[in-house]
């Protein structure tokens, strides 16, 4: 349990739900505004300009003190909200001919985001979706494999029937792999290890390390409830470039 403020105490004078304390400070607020009003009259009078002049007086005391607390609620905004993570160039991938890619249940998920990253300048020709059962009748998939589609992207579906089998992921993930090598347009290849399930990214990420594949990751933002924020980064990152077999270090 968090510490009572004393903005918490204040805010019950304010706070109709509490009888008794809101009536104390609407007393106190109506006798201070009193006891101002009648300053204002013994320093200005009580002639019909005056009484103008309070009345205008208080209504620019009000806007003035409206647009200050607007722009502090803002500038409080501005500091508890991340902005757009900024990957820098030199982290960024490269967008690919290939990508597998797995599919999580979260909707809106990073997926369209990293997709849209490849697609540029019409790069991207296949994708091999790695999809649980529980995925694979969703909408969410049938919207990513309409839009792959529009963008001249040859979609392949990848069932696994267990999320959390590392062995399935592995052998889904070297499975596309195996098959981008022999299209001619498929080449080069990369793993993203972002979406799906934890066990799915460690599965994906063992069989492009086998196979000398590059990895990305999309280092996108989450909510509290464990939403993405779609649009959150700005790029997919590198995550981990594997050397081919024979020419590593």
């Amino acid at each position: 349990m968090r510490p009572l403020r004393w903005s918490d105490l204040f805010a019950l004078f304010f706070d109709p739900r509490v009888p008794l304390a809101f009536l104390v400070g609407s007393l106190a607020l109506g006798v201070a505004g009193s006891a101002a009003y009648a300053l204002l009259t013994d320093l200005l009078g009580v002639s019909r300009q005056a009484q103008g002049g309070i009345v205008l007086g208080a209504v620019l005391v009000l806007l003035f003190a409206t647009g200050l607390l607007r722009q502090a609620v803002l500038l409080w905004v501005a500091r508890r909200t991340p902005g757009q993570l900024r990957v820098p160039p030199a982290e960024q991938v490269v967008p690919q001919r290939a990508l597998v890619l797995p599919v999580g249940l979260n909707d809106p998920g990073p997926e369209r985001r990293i997709l849209e990253h490849h697609v540029r300048n019409a790069t991207l020709r296949h994708c091999w979706l790695v999809v649980s059962a529980e995925v694979q009748g969703s909408a969410k998939l049938s919207n990513l494999r309409q839009w792959l589609a529009e963008q001249n992207v040859d979609a392949h579906t990848l069932k696994i029937s267990d999320p959390f089998s590392l062995a399935e992921s592995y052998d889904a993930a070297s499975e596309a792999i195996r098959a981008a090598g022999v299209l001619r347009d498929a080449l080069p290849v990369a793993v993203d290890i972002t979406g799906g399930t934890a066990v799915m990214s460690v599965g994906l990420a063992l069989a492009a390390r086998e196979h000398g594949v590059e990895i990305h990751y999309y280092p996108a933002i989450y909510s509290r409830s464990g939403a993405l924020k779609p649009g959150s980064a700005d790029a997919p990152m590198v995550a981990a470039y594997v050397a081919p077999k024979g020419k590593g270090p």
